[in-house]
This record gives C-alpha cells, sequence and structure tokens, in this order.
C-alpha cells in the first residue's frame, strides 16, 4: 500500500481564509516543483533576450546570478517561511498588518491586477506561437488572431478555475517540454552564430548593473509576495523553506541565460519573432504553448484567490467563479494589446510589490513567536510605508537613479513600517501594535 504520507494529496481550500492543516501538507518538493513551473515562462526567455543586447553575453551572466542566487532566494524563503508557517495565502497573510479592510483593497488588488497582467501578456505571446502553427499572419490578420488567442486563454484556465491539485499535473509535462525547447534553441543558435561569436557577443551598455538587476526583479519580485500561496501546501520546516525556492533558480538561471543565448543577435526580445528567426519546425511553436501552460495556471490561481479575498469569498465554489469572471477579463486585456506594455509592466510590478512585502515580512518577524492573527479594519501605518516605499522606488529608478530600487523600496516600506508601529505603540496603542 502507498504510504500516505508521502504521497497524500493537497485537500482542496473549502474554506480560504482557513490555514491548511499540518496533516494535508506535503514534501517540500512539490512546491518547488509548481515553483519551477512558475518560473518556466515566456517573459523570462524575454528578458534574456534583453539582457544579452545591453550587456552581451559575459556581462549579463553577474546580473543575472546575484539577482536570483542571492536576492531572489533570501526573499523568496522568506515568504515561503510565511505561508508555510501560517498556512495561508498572501492576500489573507497580509490582513495582519494592513488589516482586513486594507487588505481587501490594497493589497488583494496589486496581487490579483499584476497576477492577472502576467496572465494576459503570457496569452498574448502564446497566441501568436499557436497563430505561426496555424499559418495566421498574426500581425496582419487580427480576427484570426483574436479568436485563436481567446480559445488560447481558455485552456490555460480551466485547469487553474478547479484548484490547486488540478494545476500539478501540468508540470509533469510542461516543465520537460519547456527544457526540450530550450535546448533546440540553444542548438539552432549555436548553428546559426556559433559558440564564439555568442560568447564574445558585445551589449550596447545602454543599462548599469543596478538597472540589469532591477529588471531581472521585476521579472520575479512577485514572489516576495505570492510564493505564500504555494509554500502553504508545504511543512513549517526553515531548512524545507530554504528549499523550496530551489525550483526557480535551477529553472530561472538557465532558462533566462538560454533566452539570451537565442536572442542573440536577433534585435528583438519577442520570443516568437526570435523562434522564426532561429528556423524552429513547427512543433517548437507548439511545446512553446504547451510549456506556458504551467506559468499561467500560477498566474490565475494567484488572481482568483486575491480577488476571492477582496469580494470575500469563503467557499472553493465562489472562488472558481470568481476566476471565470477574472480569466474573462484576462483575456480581454490581452486582445488590448497589453503584450505591446511589457517594460512599462515589469516597472509597474517592481514598484508595488517590493513596498507590500517589506511591510508583511517586518510584521510577521517582528511580532513573538510569529503567530498570524487576523486583524480588522485598516492599518494606516500600513498604509504610509507602502506609499513611502512606492515613491522611494519610483525616485530611485526614474528621477535620481541609484542602487536597485525595489530592494529599497522593500527596506525601506519596512523601516517606516517598524517605526510607526513602534510610535503609535507609544502614543496610541491598537489591535495592530499587539507584539512590538
Amino acid at each position: 500500500m502507498t504510504n500516505d504520507n508521502n504521497t497524500k494529496e493537497i485537500a482542496e481550500e473549502n474554506i480560504l481564509t482557513k490555514a491548511i492543516p499540518i496533516s494535508d501538507r506535503q514534501h517540500w518538493f512539490g512546491p518547488a516543483l509548481v515553483f519551477a513551473g512558475l518560473e518556466f515562462s515566456i517573459p523570462v526567455l524575454m528578458v534574456g533576450g534583453s539582457l544579452i543586447g545591453t550587456f552581451g553575453f559575459k556581462g549579463m551572466l553577474p546580473v543575472v546570478l546575484f539577482t536570483f542566487l542571492v536576492i531572489t532566494w533570501i526573499g523568496n524563503s522568506i515568504c515561503c517561511y510565511m505561508g508555510a508557517k501560517t498556512g495561508l495565502s498572501s492576500s489573507v497573510i497580509a490582513r495582519q498588518s494592513f488589516g482586513d479592510q486594507q487588505a481587501k483593497v490594497i493589497v488583494a488588488m496589486v496581487i490579483g491586477v499584476l497576477s492577472m497582467g502576467w496572465w494576459a501578456i503570457t496569452t498574448a505571446t502564446s497566441g501568436n506561437a499557436l497563430c505561426v502553427i496555424l499559418g495566421i499572419d498574426y500581425v496582419t490578420n487580427r480576427v484570426g488572431w483574436v479568436i485563436v488567442t481567446t480559445i488560447v486563454g481558455l485552456i490555460f484556465a480551466i485547469p487553474s478555475i478547479f484548484g490547486f491539485n488540478a494545476m500539478k499535473w501540468t508540470d509533469y509535462f510542461a516543465v520537460p517540454g519547456g527544457l526540450l525547447l530550450c535546448l533546440v534553441g540553444v542548438y539552432l543558435a549555436l548553428k546559426n552564430m556559433g559558440w564564439n561569436s555568442i560568447k564574445n557577443l558585445q551589449g550596447d551598455n545602454s543599462m548599469t548593473f543596478a538597472a540589469g538587476v532591477t529588471m531581472v526583479l521585476g521579472l520575479n519580485v512577485s514572489q516576495l509576495v505570492l510564493s505564500a500561496d504555494y509554500s502553504r501546501h508545504g511543512k513549517p520546516k526553515i531548512l524545507d523553506n530554504i528549499l523550496m525556492p530551489l525550483g526557480i533558480i535551477v529553472i530561472g538561471v538557465p532558462l533566462i541565460i538560454i533566452g539570451g543565448i537565442m536572442g542573440a543577435g536577433s534585435g528583438t526580445a519577442d520570443i516568437v519573432m526570435v523562434m522564426e528567426n532561429l528556423g524552429f519546425p513547427i512543433w517548437g511553436f507548439l511545446v512553446l504553448w504547451l510549456a506556458s501552460w504551467s506559468s499561467q495556471l500560477i498566474n490565475n490561481y494567484s488572481m482568483g484567490l486575491a480577488f476571492s479575498n477582496i469580494l470575500n469569498v469563503k467557499t472553493d465554489e465562489g472562488r472558481i467563479k470568481v476566476t471565470l469572471i477574472g480569466t474573462l477579463l484576462s483575456i480581454i486585456l490581452t486582445l488590448l494589446g497589453i503584450l505591446e506594455h511589457f517594460q512599462d509592466f515589469l516597472n509597474i510590478a517592481s514598484l508595488c510589490y517590493p513596498a507590500i512585502a517589506g511591510v508583511m515580512f517586518c510584521d510577521f518577524f517582528v511580532r513573538g513567536h510569529k503567530k498570524w492573527k487576523d486583524k480588522k479594519g485598516w492599518n494606516f501605518i500600513a498604509t504610509i510605508a507602502f506609499i513611502v516605499g512606492i515613491l522611494v522606488g519610483y525616485i530611485t529608478a526614474y528621477k535620481k537613479p541609484i542602487g536597485i530600487p525595489p530592494i529599497q523600496s522593500l527596506l525601506v516600506a519596512a523601516l517606516v513600517y517598524y517605526l510607526g508601529m513602534k510610535f503609535q505603540k507609544s502614543k496610541a496603542p491598537n489591535q495592530f501594535t499587539e507584539g512590538f
């Protein structure tokens, strides 16, 4: 008989605001596999293509390694621990620091809208890929593109609408399929350009090291908050939560470098156009579509959880309906041309998520015994910290560029929140200052 402790499936959440019982948790490899599927996404390849054009092959390596092995790993491990310790989703954890009202209005909205945006961007690119398979010119035949992209979006969304367990099976073919796609892409790039030409390729140096790190963080910065949505299905052991982000690291680092190799000398970050330039066979575009499925499910699932929190939905049946409606809105966003604003979207994400993470990290670890407690109302100290964090990120990114804006945004938001809560406790204690 199969050991139930090793094979038991994660129970679907009937009450979304309740913690997942320890008895229903699984080995860290389960969430890590989901994270791997999350990291295999079209935007990762696109950013790789952008980096090699700016830094060259040798210059992009330190940017990628520093971002993933230092910033991403540490940040994700912290968020993973929060999710596993509480058994709650990110938008619910945020209630302790922001208050339940603000978590619905601000935090869940940011998570929901940005998850929707990521889903729409990848759906648009996957629609382009499927058009290539079907012989449809997605630039001139917009009616055909709309029909194909709408169908792609609906197919992408179905498993995530039905919950976490329905999503896991896609990783077993999406990740291997994606790796096959990358291997063929590298082969064709080497065949067309040669290794010496690729490794000695010089970038245009239009971006600083810090700006490059910021670009990569913009790609992954949502994980500073959303990792808890999946680590909540794992066990609350420190080592387990350090290991869970390995799914992101072992896929993300090679994938972004492969994206750079594939995009070397192409002059574009559009992965479909890059594949066409490399001479990919038709099956390659099919694999691209299939391999994108996993990350798409995760974006859709996070969107559904966040909007369910906003609407105070507490049943899994209600979450299904909310996710379905969100999917239809995401398809509309796709058809309106969000792909054309890819870099703008990265910039918005890099401003919002770190400020939220700074408040949540500070609140969770400063409070005694790291216990989560639902807080009613609206914590204005968290609001101030969130706004200040975004302003610092914006100023240091666009007005007076200095340092790594997302990290500065996170640290400043955490500091402002800490000092503000201490001041609040000394002058007018309330339910939010307990534990400070």
